[in-house]
């Protein structure tokens, strides 16, 4: 029996579904599914009673349901109270950032807070490929990672902290007369997009598959796709662009460049999230502090 097995049987149990319970666990319906026929396997008895409008649980069901519960709030209680004891101790935390995070732009600020307060522990952070990040993670060779949720391997033993939703804005300069009409969808915009050259992103520099993925994320609302593509090393490059050069680019407005008077930006809707991982058998007592901490940060700042 297992923690992960309990967490899955817990929340389906509470939310009455197991994809409800995917999705807060971060893990494919499949996975989570999994999970519990194991755990029922393990305990000879059927926890669940499963219909097309979701799960019930069976009588015995409901009173493993009562014993976990309990079992949940004690093994909380003993983490926490570890935790307090080395609290004083000095520590590590490797901190790895997807490729596609622009370590530069502002989510520099929450990683220096969180290493100001922490001055006694030694804290290292640098770049990786994300399937490499994912890999590393596993091997416990980096404690966290903050990467994209587009990114992470659904069925993989990870803790996922969503700190920040992704925020795509579309920057625009050139000579606009009535700005106001620009508006997602509106014949203006359209008009300007396939005029204007597309740049890069604040994720760094972009093949053009990878630009053309970005795009056709952007399709539902924009529908249109890059025409030209321009590789530039951050989006600081980009912005120094854009004012001499009439163009627009994609990135994320909280990580890129603040907006100056000669360009602005429409928002564009997603639902992609930035996330804290960790291999959920990593022991290190900072992982869950960093991640509360980004949570934190990104929470006060809306």
């Amino acid at each position: 029996m297992t923690q992960i097995q309990l967490e899955c049987f817990l929340s389906a149990a509470l939310n009455g579904s197991l994809s409800t319970a995917a999705k807060s666990l971060f893990l494919s319906t499949q996975v989570v599914s999994q999970h519990i026929q194991h755990l029922e396997a393990e305990v000879d008895h059927q926890l669940f009673v499963r219909t097309k409008n979701g799960v019930t649980l069976t009588d015995y069901g409901q009173k493993f349901f009562n014993l976990a519960s309990e079992w949940s709030v004690l093994y909380k209680d003993a983490i926490r109270n570890i935790e307090e004891y080395y609290v004083g101790l000095a520590s590590s935390l490797s901190i790895g950032l997807s490729e596609y995070v622009d370590y530069m732009g502002e989510i520099s600020s929450p990683i220096v807070a969180f290493t100001a307060s922490h001055k006694n522990i030694l804290i290292n952070g640098n770049h990786y490929k994300s399937s490499d990040l994912l890999k590393q993670i596993e091997e416990k060779t980096l404690d966290i990672a903050i990467i994209p949720d587009s990114q992470i391997v659904s069925g993989g033993d990870f803790e996922v902290a969503p700190f920040a939703k992704e925020n795509l804005q579309l920057y625009i300069s050139a000579d606009i007369k009535d700005k106001k009409n620009l508006k997602i969808g509106s014949k203006e915009l359209d008009k300007i997009v396939k005029e204007v050259p597309q740049l890069n992103t604040s994720y760094g520099v972009w093949t053009d598959k990878e630009w053309e993925e970005v795009s056709n994320r952007m399709s539902l609302s924009q529908n249109y796709r890059p025409q030209r593509f321009y590789e530039l090393p951050n989006f600081r490059s980009v912005a120094v662009t854009l004012r001499s050069f009439p163009a627009s680019a994609v990135c994320d407005a909280r990580f890129g460049y603040k907006v100056g008077k000669s360009i602005f930006r429409t928002p564009l809707n997603t639902e992609s999230w930035l996330c804290c991982v960790w291999h959920k058998q990593n022991e290190n007592r900072l992982i869950r502090e960093f991640a509360d901490h980004m949570i934190n940060y990104y929470g006060e700042a809306k």
